[in-house]
C-alpha cells in the first residue's frame, strides 16, 4: 500500500492509472451509471444481488427536449415540455409540407432525423401523438397522408412502429409531435 500510495505521489504509473480511474467513473456518473449495484460490504452482511436497471425518469425526458432545442434554438421550431412525462414538438406547416402535398421538406426532415437519434438513444422514449395538418377546411386526407409521412420517416431513421402513434389530423396548423416516457 505504501509502495502505491508512494508512487501516486510521485506521479508514476499508479497515478496515472488512478486518474484514468477517476475519468471513467466521471464518465460513468454523467452517464447515469453511478447506480450499479455493487457489491456489498462485510458490514451490511448481505449478499451480492443485481438489481434490475431503474425506470426512466423524467429527467432523462428533459435532458433529451434540451438537447433537441439546442439543435433548433432560433428556429421556428417549438419544444416545450407538456407535463413531467411528455414534451411536445411543434414545426410550422410552412416549413413541414408544400401547398397540397405530404411529401416531408428538409426543415422537417432535418428535426425528424434529430427526433430518430433521441429515440435510438433512449429505449423508455416513444412517440405518443403524430398528427399533421391540411392546407384548409376539408382537407383531412391530407393531413391523414402527411402524418403518415412523418410515422414512415421516423420508421425509416430506424425507429420501430410499436414506438410510434397512429397518423392524426392536427388541429393547427403545425405538425404536432408528443414525446412521453413508456409506462414502467
Amino acid at each position: 500500500m505504501r509502495g502505491l500510495l508512494a508512487a501516486a505521489r510521485g506521479g508514476g504509473r499508479c497515478a496515472a492509472l488512478t486518474a484514468a480511474a477517476a475519468a471513467a467513473a466521471a464518465v460513468l456518473a454523467l452517464q447515469g451509471c453511478a447506480g450499479i449495484a455493487t457489491a456489498p460490504s462485510a458490514a451490511s452482511g448481505g449478499a451480492a444481488t443485481a438489481k434490475p436497471p431503474p425506470p426512466a425518469r423524467p429527467a432523462a425526458l428533459a435532458v433529451e427536449r434540451q438537447w433537441l432545442q439546442s439543435w433548433f434554438a432560433g428556429t421556428p421550431v417549438r419544444i416545450e415540455q407538456l407535463s413531467t412525462r411528455a414534451f411536445g414538438i411543434e414545426v410550422p406547416r410552412e416549413f413541414s409540407f408544400d401547398r397540397g402535398r405530404s411529401q416531408i421538406k428538409p426543415p422537417l426532415a432535418a428535426v425528424l432525423d434529430k427526433l430518430a437519434q433521441s429515440l435510438q438513444r433512449k429505449a423508455a422514449l416513444r412517440v405518443e401523438l403524430i398528427a399533421a395538418p391540411g392546407d384548409g377546411a376539408g382537407a383531412a386526407a391530407l393531413a391523414q397522408r402527411r402524418a403518415a409521412s412523418v410515422r414512415q420517416h421516423l420508421m425509416s431513421r430506424g425507429v420501430a412502429g410499436s414506438r410510434l402513434a397512429e397518423p392524426e389530423v392536427a388541429g393547427s396548423a403545425d405538425v404536432q409531435l408528443r414525446i412521453g416516457l413508456v409506462a414502467p
